[in-house]
């Protein structure tokens, strides 16, 4: 009896505790995340936690994580991209069931309750040599837990635990160190509250890259830079490169001008800097891992000589001194340059729209003649830019010219227009000698040595030529059109006679002709692709100096062959130029449609 009643205590005790297991289960469920961004771009690497707190998760490369097991009930779901936002949603999780929630992360706005974390240091891109000392900090904030009880974590993929320290009364967590192995590291950054929320933050840092050089203050030297750097201290160098900037100061617009393989050669030349007010350098060195460090960058203001905020509509030199004079049409300004010393010496106010000038002693000392389209032609001395005379011609003046006899010859613009176009003047009292012509307006040019004349019109279709001989008394001897009317290429803004007076090279083709009555048409001086923008010669005309509009560059060519087989190359692409001994004076523009235009000294080979 005793046993049977303890076997029905036992049954009984068990039917009671499995009646109280079966009471009492904890139900779990499933819950797929699905993260996008601004509502449809999928996105990955997105933190994903819960409140209350349970599981946390990061998004696959599709947006989304799957947390499992998770207690059946409601829930806040919230998503954090890093360095982008975060957005949250509510879901319930229903026991042996598969939910889903979708999550939209709102650029720039942070919400939730895990720790938010921004790396401060070291910066993008983090490339340092082995050995030296890293500097890491951050800001963790968290809106609970206070900074001092945050459990913070920096780790390396390659060196493990970095440093642990807890953030300051601010949220600001640094420390230093010297002892990262040579390598790539990925550095991981968590931060965990008092809940138990984690937040990550990751940044690569290369300790594989070359140590520092510093580039030292460049010294400007004659339309040259020079660049001292300091040496390069490791084993490990491959070379140094020089970068130089291509306009203005730009951090992006730079390009390589130099590259050095010799690790004790510090100092380089640039030889061609470019037409700017500024422009900078930095140096780049490579280490034999193929990695590179560059320097502090350096800026150089105007390079290579002096830089005019205007494109000059004409450049006349002294016949004897190193001093050029530029028209500055919109700035009505006539200005005097010394280009040894590279500086403006006087300028002077011009009055009304001024032509094609000319220079010369024409009896009165070195002066510069002026036309103007107000009826003037204004004289001023060479000295000092003070107006020495004015001649009225009552007409709108295109063009002058003086033959040093003490005679002013002037194109003017008449009603009609075939009335002496071309008229003679007295320097000494502005008397009207003579007139001749047929086309109103032309671009007049002294034949070297002669009273002749070769002019090209600027008003007529098809443009013109025609030739003028003088008597010593100012009158007109010779007039003679040319006999081909537009044939072959002419253009009166591209136009010089050689020294010796025997042919005329005009238009960016380069076309020559006799510069005598003739006016006969000799062929083109070689070009191909390139376009001429002006001419200059040796003494006896032989060798043409060709500048050119579409290159860097003053091509070299021969007469009477008109063969091109050499060229020098120049800083920017030159506007005019003129010939003084063994140097070409240029006035170059920095790029095809510049403005601004600079002066560049050429010496000849």
């Amino acid at each position: 009896m005793k046993r049977i009643l303890l076997t029905f205590l036992v049954l009984a005790f068990s039917m009671i505790s499995c009646k109280k297991d079966d009471q009492d289960p904890v139900e779990k469920g499933d819950l797929n995340v699905i993260v996008t961004i601004n509502g449809y771009q999928l996105s990955a690497g997105a933190e994903i936690y819960t409140n209350p707190a349970s599981k946390q998760g990061v998004t696959d490369e599709f947006g989304s994580v799957l947390l499992t097991g998770l207690d059946a009930g409601s829930y806040e779901i919230y998503a954090n991209l890093e360095n982008v936002g975060s957005g949250k949603s509510v879901v319930k999780v229903k026991a042996d069931e598969l939910s889903e929630v979708r999550i939209n992360i709102i650029a720039g706005i942070y919400v939730g309750l895990a720790p938010t974390i921004d790396i401060i240091l070291p910066g993008v891109p983090a490339e340092f040599t082995h050995g030296e000392a890293i500097t890491f900090s951050a800001v963790i904030e968290d809106d609970k837990t206070p900074h001092a009880e945050i459990d913070v974590k920096w780790e390396s993929d390659l060196d493990g635990i970095l440093n642990s320290d807890s953030p300051d009364e601010n949220g600001n967590v640094s420390f230093s160190t010297a002892s990262l192995s040579r390598g790539l590291h990925k550095i991981t950054l968590t931060a965990t509250d008092s809940e138990d929320y984690t937040s990550t933050a990751t940044l690569n840092v290369s300790t594989m890259a070359p140590g520092a050089v510093t580039l030292l203050q460049p010294v400007k030297n004659e339309g040259t830079v020079i660049l001292t750097w300091t040496e390069y201290q490791q084993s490990d160098f491959l070379k140094y490169e020089v970068y130089r900037s291509q306009t203005n100061y730009s951090g992006e617009n730079f390009e390589l001008i130099s590259t050095l393989t010799d690790k004790n050669q510090t100092t380089f030349t640039d030889l061609t800097p470019p037409l700017e007010f500024q422009v900078s350098y930095y140096i780049r060195v490579t280490n034999t891992d193929e990695n590179s460090r560059n320097s502090n960058i350096e800026v150089v203001d105007s390079p290579s000589g002096y830089i005019f905020n205007f494109q000059a509509s004409d450049m006349l030199k002294h016949p004897t001194q190193p001093y050029i004079y530029l028209v500055n049409q919109g700035g009505q300004k006539l200005i005097k340059f010394d280009y040894i010393n590279m500086q403006v010496v006087m300028e002077t106010t011009l009055q009304g729209n001024i032509g094609y000038c000319d220079i010369g002693d024409n009896g009165f000392g070195v002066e510069i003649y002026a036309p103007s389209n107000d009826g003037w032609i204004y004289v001023y001395s060479a000295d000092d830019l003070r107006q020495t005379t004015a001649i009225s011609t009552g007409l709108s003046t295109k063009s002058v010219v003086i033959n040093g006899l003490g005679h002013v010859i002037a194109s003017v613009m008449p009603s009609p227009w075939w009335e002496q176009p071309v008229r003679t003047y007295m320097r000494s009292t502005g008397i009207n000698i003579d007139g001749n012509g047929d086309f109103d307006g032309d671009r007049l040019r002294m034949i070297p040595g002669k009273n002749e004349i070769i002019s090209i019109s600027t008003s007529v279709s098809p443009t013109d030529m025609e030739y003028f001989k003088l008597t010593d008394n100012g009158m007109f001897e010779i007039h003679q059109d040319d006999p081909y009317h537009g044939d072959y290429p002419l253009n009166a803004n591209i136009f010089r006679i050689s020294p010796s007076g025997e042919y005329s090279i005009t238009s960016n083709a380069g076309a020559v002709y006799y510069a005598n009555s003739s006016m006969e048409y000799k062929g083109q001086l070689q070009h191909g692709t390139l376009k001429f923008s002006d001419f200059a010669f040796n003494d006896d005309g032989s060798v043409i100096y060709a500048a050119t509009s579409n290159r860097k560059s003053i091509q070299i060519g021969y007469y009477p062959s008109l063969i091109r087989d050499n060229e020098i190359l120049t800083r920017g692409f030159p506007v005019f130029i003129i010939r003084d001994g063994n140097k070409i004076i240029s006035l170059s523009k920095s790029n095809e449609n510049a403005v601004n235009t600079g002066i560049e000294i050429i010496n000849l080979p």
